[in-house]
């Protein structure tokens, strides 16, 4: 009983935590465009030149470290241990000046978009990368699900690490694991790319020199901290140039 009493507790101090910050982002004007301006002054000044966009707890240091948690103070550069990170939707037009990033990263991000807001993201950020800069994307395979799935492959489906990130415990089925992948918990996941689906928006908005790569292959610095290990076995790992 103490326990669960604790739980609760726990739950409503983060919901109030979480109302605090959406108030506090309201009362100073964060979701502004002129808080849009100061951030891109303050990205500019710190000469930012890698975006690492969907981070999650993974914060590096040299990169803006972006996400986006409703809970969290919103539009505001913070660091943790020399890490900047920002609070901020990417389906808003980016703080960031035309041409002024070198490298973008999303690890496992791109499939929490829909595909029209997949396209608007790429949108952006080619419009903030310089020319020669490198976007580097990594998101479930579904040529990989799929091809196991087609193939009677239960060993894939009941792989240990495959179990751990299929989000619907009940899943049992090759089929139950498949479609877990595609919907994640809550619907979180909003589209399911190969190779092929992935190279055409990412052509769409521009882009070039579209290339499938391997976990720790590409132009893309600190790739050992971006990729996790135990999510190789069922990625798709894709870099493009902006020309």
């Amino acid at each position: 009983m103490a326990a669960m009493a604790s739980n609760k507790w726990l739950k409503r101090k983060v919901k109030l935590r979480g109302l605090f910050n959406q108030f506090f982002s309201l009362i100073f004007l964060r979701y502004t465009r002129a808080n849009g301006r100061l951030l891109q002054k303050q990205i500019t000044k710190k000469r930012i030149d890698r975006l690492h966009v969907g981070c999650g707890h993974v914060l590096l240091k040299d990169w803006l470290n972006i996400l986006y948690e409703k809970r969290q103070e919103y539009g505001r550069i913070h660091h943790n241990n020399g890490a900047p990170w920002l609070n901020y939707n990417l389906l808003k037009r980016w703080p960031v000046e035309n041409n002024s990033i070198c490298f973008i990263a999303g690890s496992h991000f791109i499939e929490h978009l829909d595909l029209n807001d997949g396209i608007r993201f790429l949108g952006e950020a080619f419009r903030v990368l310089r020319p020669g800069g490198v976007i580097r994307l990594s998101c479930p395979d579904l040529e990989i699900y799929a091809r196991h799935y087609v193939n009677g492959d239960k060993n894939f489906f009941e792989h240990k690490l495959i179990r751990e990130w299929c989000a619907f415990k009940k899943a049992e089925t090759p089929g139950e694991i498949f479609i877990a992948k595609a919907y994640d918990s809550g619907g979180s996941h909003k589209w399911f790319y190969d190779f092929d689906s992935l190279k055409h928006v990412l052509g769409s908005a521009g882009f070039h020199k579209v290339r499938k790569c391997g976990r720790l292959e590409g132009a893309v610095p600190d790739l050992e901290t971006i990729e996790p290990s135990g999510r190789e076995l069922e990625t798709l790992y894709v870099e493009a140039v902006k020309p």
